[in-house]
């Protein structure tokens, strides 16, 4: 009897169909999708094909001890998945094994000096982006905001600093962090405040 998962190709478990026409129906079948998975990660035509032609001679030279309970589907798309991963693995290792010592280190140092410099300017417009945005905050909100974040104080100790309760604290607390995430929504969308 053929495996259950060949059903879903309309391959018949009663068939006289020898492996080699079933695994016609299954190459026919997937190998239009197998060329969408693996352009999206390689976009040379020809490594795209190796890859491909790769993939079925491995389930060909496994067919007769594969197991698959569940979903065939799944076992060919990470088996696809994992080739181009390999791929693209040797051609950076390829890459990097042509590269001269001093190619390297310059493109190491100029990478991180180029991060470093990103990550500058992007402190600084950030920071800029909060001092505006605290600074549009209601006078008595900004002040609590300011003695949370910017003095360390708890809740308590601003409500008697401020003489206010300590609910009001929280409420002024809530508000400008709403007007802090709205402010800087755009800017970083996952910032949490």
């Amino acid at each position: 009897m053929k495996p259950e998962y060949l059903h879903n190709l309309k391959i018949d478990p009663l068939s006289e169909n020898t492996v080699e026409d079933d695994f016609s129906i299954i190459y026919e079948f997937y190998r239009p999708k197998l060329v969408v998975i693996v352009n999206s990660y390689i976009p040379s035509q020809e490594d795209a094909e190796e890859i491909i032609h790769d993939v079925f001679v491995k389930l060909w030279e496994k067919w007769d001890t594969l197991q698959i309970t569940t979903n065939f589907t799944g076992y060919i798309y990470s088996m696809t998945r994992n080739a181009c991963l390999d791929y693209l693995r040797a051609k950076k290792n390829k890459l990097t094994k042509e590269m001269s010592v001093e190619q390297q280190e310059f493109w190491l140092n100029h990478g991180a000096l180029a991060d470093d410099m990103a990550s500058s300017i992007l402190a600084n417009e950030l920071q800029s982006l909060v001092d505006k945005a605290i600074e549009q905050l209601p006078e008595k909100c900004k002040k609590v905001f300011k003695k949370s974040r910017m003095e360390g104080l708890c809740h308590k100790e601003i409500s008697e600093e401020m003489e206010i309760s300590p609910k009001t604290v929280e409420n002024h607390m809530s508000r400008a962090l709403r007007q802090l995430r709205v402010a800087l929504s755009e800017y970083l969308p996952s910032l949490f405040l």
